[in-house]
């Protein structure tokens, strides 16, 4: 399905796409995950939750299969996450021109904790967006040291996997309010990359690169 302001188009890589802003003119070269902790159906189905998640009437059942998801591997869920917000990281480069580590460092928690009411809450606040970003870093880069670094980040202390889950999803509807108000419809990007990519051959831990 054609996502608002953007368009897709078949590359040599069987695994990848190339995603066009069809009004800056920039693209980028986006694979299906293929890592042992990672694959595109995770995607898919954490990209719907989230969707859902975003929606006042679906709410209620998506928290309860996010809840089932998270107990039952929440590295995965968490990971599906974390590469969802690389994704819509790289879709606002294109649209925008900011690179995408750089909207990746932006993203942050702007709910009412972030109030002159609760001051006293910023450093809880802003470690769990730390680990959000970290997580998003990872997936954007496939750097092994990230990926280390967020392994810790979701396991460490124990229960702050339930934690990140909420606070990620609160960071990344706020991303996608910002997307649409530019245009930019995150809408089913991984679904698309994955009816249209078939498996590749190897790993692959970065999904993401530059086309000129």
């Amino acid at each position: 399905m054609p996502q608002a302001g953007l368009a897709w188009q078949t590359l040599h890589d069987a695994g990848a796409l190339a995603l066009v802003d069809t009004a800056s003119h920039r693209a980028a070269a986006v694979a299906r995950p293929c890592t042992p902790e990672l694959d595109i159906a995770d995607i898919v189905e954490s990209e719907r939750l989230v969707q859902a998640w975003a929606e006042t009437s679906t709410r209620g059942e998506a928290e309860e299969a996010l809840a089932g998801r998270l107990t039952a591997d929440p590295a995965r869920l968490l990971r599906s996450l974390s590469w969802l917000l690389a994704m819509w990281a790289v879709t606002l480069h294109l649209r925008t021109g900011e690179q995408p580590h750089t909207v990746i460092r932006s993203l942050t928690y702007r709910g009412v904790w972030r109030s002159a009411e609760a001051p006293h809450c910023e450093g809880v606040w802003e470690s769990l967006s730390q680990r959000v970003r970290i997580g998003a870093l990872a997936a954007l880069t496939g750097d092994a040291d990230a990926a280390h670094a967020f392994r810790l980040a979701i396991c460490q202390p124990s229960g702050i996997a339930e934690v990140l889950l909420y606070h990620a999803l609160s960071v990344m509807a706020d991303l996608a309010r910002n997307m649409h108000a530019i245009g930019v419809d995150p809408t089913d990007l991984a679904r698309t990359l994955a009816a249209y990519t078939s498996e590749p051959p190897a790993i692959q831990p970065a999904s993401f690169r530059p086309l000129s």
